[in-house]
Parts: C-alpha cells; sequence; structure tokens
C-alpha cells in the first residue's frame, strides 16, 4: 500500500515535466523538415491560375540531407555544394556545368561568399576558403557549430556561431580578427539569424527576443533592444528567439521573434517605434512599403511598414506545408514547400494565382531567391538546384499567337514556293505530284525527338518543340 502514492507521485512528475517536453518536441518537429507531421498539412486548393511557370533548366549536385544550404549566384553565374561535399559552378542562363568540385568532408553549411572566395563548414567545425576555380585557399577551426550560411561584406568574412558567438575572419589568411560573445539563454531553438550589415554596422537576432548591434570594424557592442517581452516561469515558456533576418529601412530596422513580436526599432537609439503581435520562424521580405511574412502556422501576411505593422492580407491556404522563406518576384509572393510545390500569391491581394510542382514529394529549400523581376533559383533537399520562369497567363497566350501565326507563316511560304514550282511545270505533272506527296504525309507517323518525358511534366511548358507531345 505504501507504494500507491510514491507511484501516484511519479506519475504526476512525469505528466508536469515530460509532457511540456514532447508538447515542445512536438512544435519544433512541426516547425523543421520532420519526417512525420503533427499537424496535418493543408491540401492544395483550386485557384484562379493567372501565372505558369516554366522549368529552364534543373542540374543534380550530389547527394545530400542538409535542409539549410544556400547558393552564390550572380546575373551569369551560380555555385552550389550538398552535403556529400560535392561543389559546382554553373552558368546560370543554361546549367552548363564551368567545374565540379569534390572535398572529402560533409558540408553542413553554406556555400556563402563570393565567387572569388567561396565559403563553407564542414561537419568537423572547419570553415574552408576555395578560389574562383574551386582551389582551397585556406580552412581555419571555429571552434563551435555554425547554423547560417558564412557570409563576406567590406573584405571580410562573418560566421554566427550557435552559442550567439559572432566571428570576423580575415579574408587573405583566414585569421580571426575579432570574435563578439553575447550571453545564452538556457533554452534556445536550433537555429540562428542571418547577419544584416548596413553603415558600418551589424545586426544581429538573439534568444531572450533580443536584437544586437555591433561594431563592424572593431566588434564592440553598440546597443541591444527587446523586441518581445519574455512570459512564464519555464524555460520552455520562456523561450524566445529572433530567428529571422533583420530588415533595414532609413532609421529603422525590423525583425521578428518566435513568441510574437515584430518590431520596428529606431537604429540610432535602440527604442521600439511600434510592435506588432506575429510571430515566425522564418525571414521576412520587404520591398519598401510592405512586410511580408510567414507565420510559424505557416499562414501568409502582407504587413503596412508605414501604419504600425497593419494587416493588409492574410492568406491560410497553405498552413502547415512548410513553407519557405517568403521571396518577391515581380508582382508575385512566392514560396515553396514540403512537398516540391512553388505557389505564387499576388502581392496586393495575397489570392494565389500561380502553381507548379518542381520536385515531386522532396521539400524545396529553405533559400529561394529572385532574379530580376520574373525569375526564380533554388535547391530542392535532394541537392537538385532548379532555375524557373514565371509568366503571367496573358503573356504566355500573346507568346503562343505568336508561335502558331509563325507556324502559318511558314506553311504560307512552303505553300506559295510550291504553287510557283507548279506552275512552272505541266498540270497533269504537278497533280500527280501533289498526289504523291499528300499520300505520303498521310502514311507517314510524326515524330518528335523532344516528347522524353511525362505528360503533365513541367518541362513541356513553353516549349515549343514539345507542344504537340500529347
Amino acid at each position: 500500500m505504501r507504494l500507491i502514492p510514491l507511484i501516484f507521485l511519479i506519475s504526476l512528475l512525469f505528466g508536469c515535466v515530460f509532457g511540456p517536453v514532447e508538447d515542445f518536441v512536438d512544435q519544433m518537429d512541426d516547425q523543421y523538415f520532420a519526417d512525420e507531421f503533427n499537424n496535418i498539412p493543408t491540401e492544395i486548393k483550386p485557384y484562379d491560375k493567372k501565372a505558369s511557370i516554366e522549368l529552364i533548366w534543373e542540374n543534380k549536385i550530389g547527394d545530400n540531407d542538409a535542409n539549410n544550404l544556400n547558393l552564390i549566384f550572380s546575373e551569369e553565374f551560380v555555385i552550389a555544394a550538398t552535403s556529400d561535399g560535392s561543389l559546382r559552378k554553373m552558368q546560370i542562363a543554361t546549367g552548363e556545368t564551368i567545374w565540379e568540385k569534390e572535398i572529402s568532408e560533409e558540408i553542413v553549411m553554406g556555400v556563402g561568399g563570393d565567387f572569388e572566395n567561396i565559403l563553407f563548414i564542414t561537419e568537423d567545425s572547419y570553415l574552408w576558403c576555395l578560389d574562383s576555380k574551386g582551389n582551397a585557399i585556406w580552412k581555419i577551426f571555429v571552434d563551435g557549430e555554425a547554423l547560417t550560411s558564412p557570409v563576406i561584406n567590406n573584405q571580410k568574412a562573418y560566421i554566427r556561431l550557435a552559442n550567439y558567438e559572432i566571428l570576423q575572419i580575415d579574408l587573405k589568411q583566414g585569421d580571426i580578427d575579432w570574435r563578439y560573445r553575447h550571453s545564452s539563454p538556457p533554452l534556445a531553438f536550433n537555429g540562428t539569424s542571418s547577419l544584416t550589415f548596413s553603415d558600418g554596422v551589424i545586426y544581429g537576432g538573439f534568444g531572450a527576443g533580443k536584437i544586437v548591434a555591433v561594431h563592424q570594424k572593431s566588434g564592440a557592442f553598440i546597443w541591444e533592444a527587446n523586441i518581445s517581452q519574455i512570459k512564464g516561469v519555464t524555460d520552455i515558456d520562456r523561450l524566445s528567439d529572433v530567428l529571422s533576418k533583420p530588415i533595414i529601412n532609413d532609421a529603422e530596422v525590423y525583425a521578428v521573434s518566435t513568441s510574437g513580436d515584430l518590431s520596428a526599432i529606431d537604429r540610432r537609439n535602440a527604442s521600439i517605434v511600434w510592435t506588432r503581435k506575429i510571430s515566425s520562424f522564418n525571414d521576412i521580405a520587404f520591398d519598401g512599403f510592405d512586410i511580408y511574412l510567414a507565420h510559424k502556422s505557416d499562414s501568409l501576411y502582407s504587413l503596412d511598414s508605414k501604419k504600425n505593422g497593419k494587416t493588409n492580407w492574410r492568406n491560410a491556404d497553405l498552413q502547415y506545408r512548410r513553407i519557405t522563406n517568403p521571396i518577391i518576384v515581380g508582382d508575385y509572393i512566392a514560396v515553396g514547400d514540403f512537398d516540391g510545390y512553388l505557389h505564387l500569391l499576388n502581392s496586393e491581394t495575397g489570392v494565389v494565382e500561380g502553381r507548379a510542382q518542381i520536385t515531386s514529394d522532396v521539400p524545396i529549400g529553405k533559400n529561394i531567391y529572385s532574379i530580376g523581376d520574373n525569375k526564380i533559383l533554388g535547391i530542392d533537399l535532394d541537392g537538385n538546384v532548379f532555375y524557373i520562369q514565371l509568366k503571367k497567363v496573358s503573356q504566355e497566350e500573346a507568346e503562343d499567337n505568336i508561335d502558331e501565326q509563325q507556324d502559318i507563316d511558314e506553311n504560307s511560304m512552303e505553300a506559295t514556293e510550291a504553287t510557283e514550282a507548279t506552275e512552272a511545270t505541266e498540270a497533269t505533272e504537278a497533280t500527280e505530284a501533289t498526289e504523291a506527296t499528300e499520300a505520303t504525309e498521310a502514311t507517314e507517323a510524326p515524330t518528335n525527338e523532344m516528347c522524353d518525358v511525362e505528360e503533365g511534366d513541367i518541362r513541356n511548358k513553353g516549349n515549343r518543340k514539345r507542344k504537340n507531345c500529347y
């Protein structure tokens, strides 16, 4: 009988302690790319198509199991890497390979930097720097886990470590110039925000809902701002990180926390200009007027920066689809999801106007990029780099009409040439030749060597040589 109170007490402790922990783990699994869903993803809904998505090219770089890899790109080239140590430089217009490299270590973060200094971090905590041809210049041990890609600014390399350190590294020798150390909370998310640079100051998000400004040349602390009020008793209740990259807008910097606050901060004195109750694990997009944000439930918002974050629109069609960082592409907001879909939302209304499945059953990587006003560059979690083009349906229809008119013109020219040849010969011979030609055309089966993909594949869209495949 004495065992009954003890059993009851143990059960109570398990419920009080391990219950919240299990719930916390479930929430984290749902936010990142777990194998099973705790919240069922919203099913794809019908929509009024006003934009189409055409695949320009795709390349398999290597085998991959990292979920936050990045790309280096310009108007001419793109460099990508996968976790198995594969790196490749490609022509951005065609996807043609310039060079390929293999290293013997597993890549866990990157690529970053630029085309002269290609940066990535390997599993053994070494930061590598390669030259423009993919040859190693140096590598250094950074003594910590990096959760965001290395970046270059003002001829210096910068990396963030999971213990809330920022390192400035000399690009010539790989020497560490300075370390900025910030206190870390007892419990934090497995992630850090990317760094933002402006006017000789570095801005970064930290734990406990903080934004910190650091002097870029010396690494000296400038100011700290709390954008989120910490509430609750336990460490789990008080968990609040800033995982989004800070956004600069003149004298203000915008940042959002995981616990429910988007804030505008005065860069001169760290005072809070305005705060809006909303939470996110993703980077935010900004067009100079409106802020585009993915809520932690994957609802998408457009917020007016001039009206203290007032909601312009909200779209909940993609809830729990584990969407990527939103990007601005022309008149659209684009996001990818866990099932390889790319979605286009009208930036003014928030309505879905375009969609295509780029990689079936393979999540699109968190980082996708807009190239110009109508192209998107990205990488999926299987290591496939893709380059796609957006077209409004009216534009696509106009191009189809031009193609059809060209076909008509070509047929008319052929008909005219045939008529002139016929007039130069006797009527009987022309009639016999015409009948023989028609008979031959009737018996020959049309062939098209471009019909090498399945019906409905995105690679058929907009391709004149494939338009008669199916």
